[in-house]
């Protein structure tokens, strides 16, 4: 999460809003109020404030999908930001804040949360956290918002998260099933004609290796020698 001003600049933003009398407002408006304040608060390093400010505006009004999305994109630059030894804690968490997002969302504008979900499940562990996390927060989610997605979801079905994934595609499916069955009828064609030409490849190389070498020609003045 990119830090948009300077520090001076967000402390005021963050004094303005703690000065603001919020009972003079709705509670989707004071949610909103405690995103923001969870925003300046994770630009400016105070990770534990900004957790306990997002929490607050989605308990609050927890179908705002403003709060989901930038409590999400905060747990998503934690996760991501180590090089190395990942806290596999933030990806969950992110992932179920962008699901908890697209709940309340059309399908054009939940299509980025999607695209981050499907891009966190490539730092996915053996334990398979992150495909457990979409598993069991995918319910709610419009299976409309899945359909521009079919592509990469049956490319993670050939992954480890493939049977996690499957009960997602079955969900989609199940209402739209054209939309599902051609492109996994061409998946498995396309890994079919594969399996067969690898089976070629390793007949052919068998053959060759069992079969006798040939004898080698012999030069006309060593034969008469």
């Amino acid at each position: 999460m990119a830090v948009s001003g300077g520090k001076n600049e967000l402390q005021e933003g963050l004094e303005v809003i703690e000065s603001t009398n919020l009972k003079y407002f709705t509670r989707e408006m004071t949610a909103e109020f405690y995103a923001l304040k969870g925003m300046l608060l994770a630009q400016i390093g105070r990770s534990e404030d900004a957790n306990k400010a997002f929490s607050a505006a989605v308990q609050m009004h927890d179908t705002l999908v403003k709060a989901w999305a930038l409590w999400g994109d905060y747990l998503e630059h934690l996760f991501t930001r180590e090089t190395g030894g990942r806290n596999m804690k933030f990806g969950v968490e992110a992932i179920t804040c962008y699901l908890h997002a697209c709940r309340h969302q059309n399908e054009s504008k939940s299509r980025k949360y999607l695209a981050k979900v499907l891009w966190l499940l490539t730092y996915d562990n053996e334990q398979l956290e992150l495909a457990e996390a979409v598993d069991k927060y995918m319910t709610g989610v419009p299976p409309i918002q899945w359909l521009p997605w079919i592509p990469q979801l049956l490319t993670c079905l050939v992954r480890n998260e493939g049977k996690l994934i499957l009960n997602l595609l079955s969900q989609v499916g199940r209402m739209f099933p054209q939309a599902v069955y051609f492109p996994i009828r061409t998946l498995y064609l396309t890994l079919k004609i594969e399996q067969r030409e690898r089976f070629k490849a390793g007949e052919l190389a068998d053959r060759r290796s069992s079969s006798p070498g040939q004898p080698q020609p012999v030069e006309p003045a060593a034969a008469a020698a």
